[in-house]
């Protein structure tokens, strides 16, 4: 996860941005665990990913766009809200 987090950066305005494309192939599937969900992120940095998730796995797994999807797509559990977030 973190290997995948140094090939990204914020902009001012929070937008991720690359500087420059990863170079091996490795890097480049690598690369997605940076987008996935927060959730997931957590939960995989915790150690609680589902069982058939880990990074030999991953690489040439399909990542779908819609984060309920991808969700279900690595083993999660369907339930699941987009998180609240307060405003005071």
């Amino acid at each position: 996860m973190r290997k995948a987090h140094r090939f990204i950066r914020r902009d001012r305005n929070g937008l991720l941005l690359l500087d420059e494309a990863p170079r091996v192939p490795y890097e480049r599937q690598i690369l997605r665990l940076a987008f996935l969900g927060p959730d997931l992120q957590r939960d995989i940095l915790a150690g609680r990913q589902p069982p058939a998730l880990n990074l030999e796995a991953f690489p040439g797994s399909e990542v779908p766009l819609d984060w309920l999807r991808r969700r279900e797509a690595f083993g999660w559990p369907r339930t699941w809200s987009y998180p609240v977030i307060a405003i005071y």
